[in-house]
This record gives structure tokens, sequence and C-alpha cells, in this order.
């Protein structure tokens, strides 16, 4: 174990980045969390539960913001390629 340093190099910090709109940086993140799953071989069906599960929490929260047909129209786009 090290000891806590205030300037750690390795501590997680977030930062935010300019996006075109809200909307379509949900639709970017929904496509990205759908094509992992589906790469690792879920369903489309397993991939929209995954959205519905409050466990998931950022897929839930792009569900709760944009609804369930915003998650649909994802699924739908990146199941068809």
């Amino acid at each position: 174990m090290k000891s806590f340093e205030a300037d750690d190099p390795l501590e997680l910090i977030g930062h935010a980045f300019p996006v075109e709109s809200e909307e379509a940086a949900d639709r970017e993140m929904a496509r990205c969390f759908t094509e992992e799953y589906a790469l690792m071989g879920f369903s489309a069906f397993e991939v929209g539960r995954l959205f519905e599960s409050p466990a998931y929490v950022a897929p839930h929260a792009i569900l709760l913001r944009r609804g369930p047909e915003f998650i649909r129209d994802v699924i739908r786009e990146v199941y068809r390629r």
C-alpha cells in the first residue's frame, strides 16, 4: 500500500467535452454500450433489458432521459449491421 498523495497522477478525473447536442451524445453512448454487449454475444432483447435495469447506471440513465423508443432505435441500428 502506498500513502495518499494529493497530486496522484493515477487519480481518476472526469472531463467535460463539447458535443453538438445532448441527444447526439446520448445516442453515441447508447450505441457504444449496445455494440459492446452485442460483441459479447448478447441478443438485442438482452441488451434492451440492460438499459431497463437500474443496476446498469449509465445505460439506464439514457433510457430515463430519452425513453424506450430512442433505445429501441439505437439497438435496431446496431443489430442491422
